[in-house]
């Protein structure tokens, strides 16, 4: 009996490796794949802030809309002469497939407004599947900016973080609109003060 069930766990764990090394796009010695594979995931938090690069995004404030456009990997799905709107999938693992499917629960959408042809801010919903997702989010958000800009102040029912970029007095505004809605519902916006 018990070797009748080494012969079928030891197969399904083998198949179960496999299944997971292509799923999750298992590394190669020899990097010949890597080339094929495209971009490699990224965490939440990066695709969403873009990490450490640029104010937001890959972006800058100042940037024209013809600057911020080429930033972005997709065609903006609104365009006036002082606001550009993206709608993107959540997608960490393949953070290029903007234009793909989007989840009705967990996605975002990025405004940029522009004053006198020149980025003056960038707004940020998330939108999550559970108000406990949100939450979640919301601490590693903290923990992020936290990190890079130190402690942020509680203002009404927002977190912000003040910090200098060059001679530019920056504001990032993190808050949890969950109890607003009936789902996860978060609001990042990247400003200048000046």
């Amino acid at each position: 009996m018990i070797k009748a069930n080494c012969l079928f766990v030891f197969p399904a764990c083998a198949l179960i490796t496999l299944l997971c090394g292509c799923r999750f796009g298992g590394k190669s010695d020899t990097g010949a794949g890597k080339a094929a594979a495209g971009p490699e995931a990224v965490s939440l938090v990066q695709l969403l802030t873009g990490g450490k690069t640029g104010f937001f995004r890959n972006t800058r404030l100042g940037d024209s809309p013809a600057q911020v456009k080429q930033s972005e990997k997709k065609a903006p799905d609104e365009t006036d002469s002082n606001y550009l709107a993206y709608t993107m999938p959540m997608d960490t693992l393949h953070p290029d497939s903007v234009n793909g499917d989007i989840d009705s629960l967990n996605f975002f959408t990025i405004a940029y407004n522009f004053d006198h042809g020149r980025l003056t801010e960038a707004d940020e919903d998330i939108f999550l599947a559970s108000d406990s997702d949100a939450a979640k989010l919301y601490a590693r958000l903290s923990v992020f900016f936290t990190a890079m800009h130190g402690n942020g102040m509680p203002v009404e029912d927002s977190m912000i973080w003040n910090f200098k970029s060059g001679d530019k007095n920056m504001k990032i505004s993190l808050s949890d609109q969950s109890p607003e809605y009936d789902y996860g519902k978060l609001s990042l916006v990247f400003y200048s003060e000046d």
